[in-house]
């Protein structure tokens, strides 16, 4: 850290903690602005870091504060971009069991720092200005509900691009399964060459990514009513789905991804109730 970046709002105590933090933020590519404020922002943030359109706020106390953490919980949820906030904390203090379930319930990550300069993340940051309700578990049989469970779990650590991606997958290998069951009974017709119809094999099928699969059902010479379900449904997702597999990040997806994920999570949700056994 430069010697010229002097922390004036932190306890002299917590300033080898927070310098340590600023070398981990910096080393992981991070823009750092250290006592940053602005009209909007509850109060000053220690360390306020941005990376690929992502804001992260750095909170640093002698203990865990529930009521900092609260406020700066709630002006999290209040922003359309991506948005964590991180209290950090020595590693020598003392953890209450309840501050921790506070903590988790609110959404904002938790760090203890040790003097050698060594990062222990206790408890991951959500994207506080992303809130979804994931649709039930309990709509579903027990092998797809304990797929969907992997899922709310990403999700309910933050991680929503790959809870998302999961879930794609979890559809993706229902809508294989049920198109390879109808080949299998010679029922899968779909335009050929010159307008004739061909058959599709079980090889095609086994190769078809999630995009192939939509275009079959939407092209099915005969079609059953949940065909045109997935049809729409699986369309419907693909594009944000290549975005997500293949981590594109421009700010225009990203804004486009985080207004369409959570009516993705319902529409994938009901395909997987639609899709027979």
């Amino acid at each position: 850290m430069p010697s010229s970046v002097n922390f004036v709002t932190v306890p002299l105590e917590l300033q080898p903690i927070a310098y340590a933090c600023c070398d981990a933020l910096r080393a992981a590519g991070f823009s750092l602005k250290h006592e940053h404020n602005e009209d909007h922002f509850p109060e000053t943030a220690t360390i306020y870091a941005r990376r690929g359109g992502e804001e992260h706020f750095y909170v640093f106390d002698p203990r865990i504060k529930i009521d900092r953490a609260a406020l700066w919980a709630g002006y999290g949820r209040s922003c359309s971009s991506t948005t964590f906030v991180v209290i950090c904390v020595p590693a020598d203090i003392e953890m209450n069991g309840s501050d921790m379930v506070r903590i988790r319930e609110l959404g904002v990550g938790l760090t203890a720092i040790d003097r050698t300069g060594a990062l222990s993340e206790l408890v991951a940051p959500v994207d506080l200005s992303l809130n979804i309700a994931l649709p039930p578990l309990n709509r579903h049989r027990a092998s797809i509900k304990r797929e969907l469970a992997k899922v709310h779990e990403h999700f309910g650590r933050g991680d929503w691009r790959r809870g998302f991606e999961h879930a794609c997958k979890i559809v993706e290998k229902s809508a294989r399964r049920y198109l390879a069951r109808q080949v299998r009974a010679n029922q899968v017709q779909v335009p050929g060459r010159h307008g004739h119809p061909r058959r599709v094999t079980l090889r095609e099928v086994q190769r078809m990514p999630l995009g192939a699969l939509a275009d079959v059902f939407c092209t099915k010479l005969i079609q059953h009513p949940v065909d045109s379900h997935l049809c729409s449904g699986l369309k419907r997702i693909n594009p944000d789905r290549i975005d997500v597999a293949h981590e594109i990040r421009s700010r225009r997806k990203e804004r486009r991804l985080r207004g369409n994920v959570g009516r993705h999570m319902w529409t994938i949700d009901n395909l997987l109730k639609k899709i027979p056994v």
